[in-house]
């Protein structure tokens, strides 16, 4: 193909409206700097995020199988844990685990977590909590105690990236540990009590090269001044007034418990830490930034780019140039006013 020829069919595809939109690419996203709360001082899990993961199954009194869920809150400053089973996603679970999890750390302010109905409908009912409060001095108690519940932009779970990772980091070495396994309910809290120590004492900065400074810091030292132990001491007195059956049940729940710590340690001790080796870069991409009035494709559930919907980009958050803006609201065919990540939209050359 001569050159004339080249230039000629470029010029026919790129006049092509079919052609540019199987063609076009997504909108590059900008590495953001980290967001205040995640490094102004501030006390354990005053800001916090929160994520289910699961399900995991488990054994009933009654001999049958449940599914329960693990709903993890992560401090966005110390990056500490703090684990609650629940036999379900259902709105009362996740007001009865915030409620132990708020007994545990009573600084919480804010909450982030993604769009999930349980979440949206706790948000209402602690809102509707403080406004039903009549009394004065206990409404202005409460209005310092307040929780915020942030959430984050639909369609983007990479916006709640601080605590995603925590859910990866304890949920496939968990599933692999346990396998076709299916532990009492207790049990698992117990393992999960456990996994909550292990995570607490990972390390989250480099070792010094001093002599002053030989370990690496963790969350557990941020929370606590000390690191969790995960095992009770071999010194610990047996329970008193058993009989032998007792015992032997004991003995064998308890070292099943510790059978799955153990196993679990050496796994997200080798994933956990080889994850580590590798240095995560992001490079710059050279594109252009999205504007108001810009048509693009947004994803969609489908592969096939031609049942995406076309929509019009219409603002940004407020006080963010567009070349910083990770999201955008944008406006459908059908007139639909959604707010969507940068990453999501391809958008179409004029």
């Amino acid at each position: 193909m001569g050159s004339t020829k080249f230039f000629e069919w470029f010029t026919v595809v790129k006049a092509c409206a079919t052609c540019k939109i199987f063609h076009a690419e997504a909108a590059s996203l900008p590495t953001p700097p980290l967001p205040a709360f995640r490094i102004e001082e501030a006390p354990p899990f005053y800001h916090s995020g929160c994520d289910f993961t699961g399900p995991i199954r488990y054994k009933k009194d009654s001999g049958e199988v449940g599914k329960g869920y693990i709903l993890l809150f992560t401090c966005a400053v110390t990056r500490a844990v703090h684990l609650e089973l629940t036999t379900d996603l259902s709105t009362v679970e996740v007001l009865g685990a915030l409620q132990k999890f708020i007994n545990r750390f009573p600084s919480v302010r804010t909450i982030t977590s993604d769009n999930g109905l349980s979440f949206q409908r706790a948000s209402k009912e602690l809102k509707l909590i403080y406004e039903n409060v009549k009394n004065g001095e206990i409404k202005k108690q409460l209005s310092d105690l307040m929780i915020s519940w942030k959430f984050i932009v639909p369609m983007a779970p990479n916006f709640g990236a601080f605590y995603e990772r925590q859910v990866q980091t304890i949920k496939r070495p968990l599933r692999k540990i346990l396998g076709s396994a299916v532990p009492h309910f207790r049990d698992l809290e117990i393992i999960l009590s456990g996994i909550e120590v292990m995570v607490n004492s990972r390390p989250i900065t480099t070792v010094a090269s001093g002599a002053d400074n030989i370990e690496a810091l963790s969350p557990a030292d941020l929370l606590f001044g000390y690191r969790g132990r995960t095992v009770i001491p071999e010194h610990s007195s047996k329970p008193r007034e058993a009989a032998d059956a007792g015992k032997i049940i004991f003995s064998k729940r308890w070292k099943y418990q510790q059978r799955i710590l153990s196993s679990y340690w050496k796994r997200y001790h080798d994933e956990y830490l080889q994850c580590l080796k590798t240095a995560h870069k992001q490079t710059p991409v050279a594109a252009r930034p999205l504007k108001v009035d810009d048509v693009c494709l947004l994803q969609g559930e489908s592969y096939n780019r031609a049942f995406w919907p076309l929509c019009r980009v219409i603002s940004f958050p407020e006080n963010t140039p567009p070349e910083k803006a990770r999201s955008c609201t944008i406006k459908t065919a059908k007139g639909q006013v959604l707010h969507r990540p940068i990453h999501k939209l391809y958008p179409l050359e004029a």
